[in-house]
Formats: structure tokens, C-alpha cells, sequence
């Protein structure tokens, strides 16, 4: 093999491909990244089902929630309403950091370093969605001392 192709190969190997991965050596990062986001998608639509049949079959709608909860929350806890895309960009970009460390590092650890950066998080969408549970919280809040106050009068 000449020395440019061995180059090539070699900056392949370490900008394309995970080589000492654990589960996804010798797959490319696209490769990955496409799996990951047809897998978070079908589970989305799983999430989706399980959430709409809870009342008919509860025990089995239940036991899907909680297996894809435990999959996906960890890398991020609104996963059911993640861009597929998005969230595969982000568990790639943790298990390329993974690759480059040659670590087996959870991604709370991971998350803890500050890796993750304000960037990867949209601001607004995140910002507009606790603004309501604020203001639910806020109300429960208000109505549990009005009723304390009743009771306490009666």
C-alpha cells in the first residue's frame, strides 16, 4: 500500500469510523448516526402506542414505557418529542467522545464534564415548555393554601 493511501486509510479511520468502540467498531459515524435516528424514531412511534393502548392493556403498555424510558432518558429526557436527528447527533457525538477517550465512560459522566454545551440545547422551545409547568405549579401551589387556610378556619 503506498504512503498516501495508508494516510488516507488512516484519517478515515480516525475522522470516519470508530475502531476501538466497544459495540459500534468497524461501523462508520453516518452509519450510526442513521441507526440510532431510524431507532429513536421507531421507538417514538413504539412511546406513542404504548402511551395511547395504557388504558386497554396498562401492564403491557406499561412495560414498553418503562424499557424505552430506560433506553432513551439518559441522553435526553424529553426523547419522545426529540427530532430523531437531533438526539442521534447528540448520543453520536457522546460515543465519538467515547472512541477518542477509548474510555467506557457513562454519559452521566460524560454530561458532568460540561461536553455538552448550551449550544446542542435549544433555549426558546425549552424555555416556552417550563413557563406553563411554572405557572400549573405555581396554581396547585396557591390552591393547597387555600384549602389549608379553610381547614385551619373550620
Amino acid at each position: 500500500m503506498s504512503d498516501q493511501s495508508q494516510a488516507a486509510t488512516s484519517t478515515t479511520n480516525s475522522e470516519g469510523q470508530f475502531s476501538w468502540h466497544p459495540v459500534y467498531a468497524g461501523k462508520s459515524f453516518a452509519q450510526v448516526h442513521d441507526a440510532l435516528a431510524q431507532d429513536i424514531a421507531r421507538d417514538q412511534r413504539s412511546y406513542q402506542l404504548a402511551m395511547d393502548g395504557a388504558e386497554g392493556a396498562e401492564h403491557d403498555s406499561l412495560s414498553t414505557i418503562v424499557e424505552l424510558e430506560r433506553r432513551w432518558s439518559t441522553y435526553q429526557f424529553d426523547w419522545a418529542e426529540t427530532d430523531p436527528q437531533r438526539l442521534a447527533d447528540r448520543i453520536v457525538k457522546f460515543e465519538r467522545a467515547r472512541e477518542n477517550r477509548k474510555e467506557a465512560m457513562s454519559f452521566a459522566d460524560y454530561r458532568a464534564s460540561g461536553a455538552l454545551i448550551e449550544a446542542d440545547e435549544p433555549a426558546a422551545p425549552e424555555t416556552a415548555r417550563s413557563l406553563p409547568i411554572m405557572q400549573i405549579g405555581a396554581a396547585i401551589l396557591a390552591i393547597l393554601i387555600i384549602f389549608f387556610i379553610i381547614a385551619v378556619l373550620t
